[in-house]
């Protein structure tokens, strides 16, 4: 029996390896919103009502968030849709979602987004991640991977599991415990060539909460199908406050402009980062990284004077993992 386990470990260790490898074998480019033309739409893609564990009923959140700016909603309770009818026209979309758990190999279940599905969807509990994602995508939709700090899932939690096509590197519900950032697990996923966007959400709940973060989408019109596919494809950039204006990489150097800020940080795999700090009541609005040769990827993160951070997604440089 302890034979056989080991072997089986091995076995998984082993794919894990592959997997993380072979993605530097796909097409890992994301599109860059910064160089794409088409309207910024500001998204909450994270949401609860009196569904499932919300304050609030469904046409109280979505005014909540019309009012608020938002011209994005996801309406996603745990383990249940909405009927969406109605509430969507020419300045607001609202999207049917999700919020589902299935059993993970950690001490915590996943817990996936679901965006873009039918009214109706369900999944019987012992329906595993594979085949609830499988599923999720045969409608029509997709999965975020949501909270990983949170719910104490590791590289190896998240790389056992495909499909997904973006994670939340900030969780609004679990900001006042300290685990709303997931910087470090974006960057993990990265490392291993599991080129993924990112989004930020409110996971809200208490309708005292709203408003602490968005995703900015660029797509070429409000529509179910125009938003779905800049998600897919990391058309956006994440936010708890601040505006990027610009990020890009020419002739080997990287550069963002955004709104008045204290710091900006590039980030590369591993070890690879610069940062650029403002000078005291002296806020900065660009910055510039010159690109070391063995760099794989870069993206940016800049936190202005309340400490509210955002984040881009991030652009492959060269899509070798084994070089540094």
């Amino acid at each position: 029996m302890k034979k056989n386990s080991f072997r089986l470990d091995l076995i998984i260790v082993i794919g894990l390896l592959f997997m993380s490898f072979s993605c530097f074998g796909k097409d890992t480019s994301l599109v860059n919103p910064f160089t794409t033309s088409g309207n910024w739409y500001k998204a909450n893609l994270h949401t609860h009502t009196t569904l499932s564990d919300g304050d609030v009923n469904l046409p109280v959140r979505v005014k909540q968030y019309r009012d608020k700016g938002y011209q994005v909603l996801a309406v996603t309770d745990h383990e249940k849709t909405n009927n969406i009818a109605g509430y969507s026209d020419s300045k607001f979309l609202l999207l049917n979602g999700m919020e589902t758990h299935p059993r993970s190999n950690a001490e915590v279940q996943y817990h996936f987004v679901c965006l873009n599905i039918p009214d109706g969807l369900k999944f019987a509990a012992d329906v595993n991640a594979a085949e609830r994602i499988r599923q999720v995508k045969a409608a029509g939709g997709e999965i975020i991977f949501a909270h990983p700090y949170w719910s104490g899932h590791t590289i190896n939690d998240m790389l056992a599991v495909d499909g997904y096509i973006a994670m939340e590197v900030y969780n609004g519900s679990f900001h006042y415990i300290g685990k709303g950032y997931n910087s470090v697990q974006w960057d993990q996923l990265l490392n291993t060539g599991h080129i993924i966007p990112a989004i930020a959400t409110d996971d809200l709940h208490n309708s005292a909460q709203i408003g602490q973060s968005w995703t900015m989408i660029k797509a070429k019109e409000l529509t179910p199908e125009a938003i779905m596919d800049a998600l897919r494809t990391g058309c956006c950039y994440a936010s708890c406050g601040p505006t990027f204006d610009d990020f890009r990489v020419e002739a080997g150097m990287a550069a963002v402009k955004c709104s008045p800020v204290v710091e900006i940080c590039f980030m590369g795999q591993n070890t690879f980062s610069h940062n650029t700090t403002a000078n005291q009541n002296h806020p900065i609005t660009s910055a510039k990284y010159k690109l070391p040769d063995k760099i794989r990827w870069v993206r940016a993160e800049i936190v202005d004077v309340n400490g509210r951070h955002a984040w881009t997604n991030p652009i492959i440089i060269i899509e070798e993992p084994n070089k540094n």
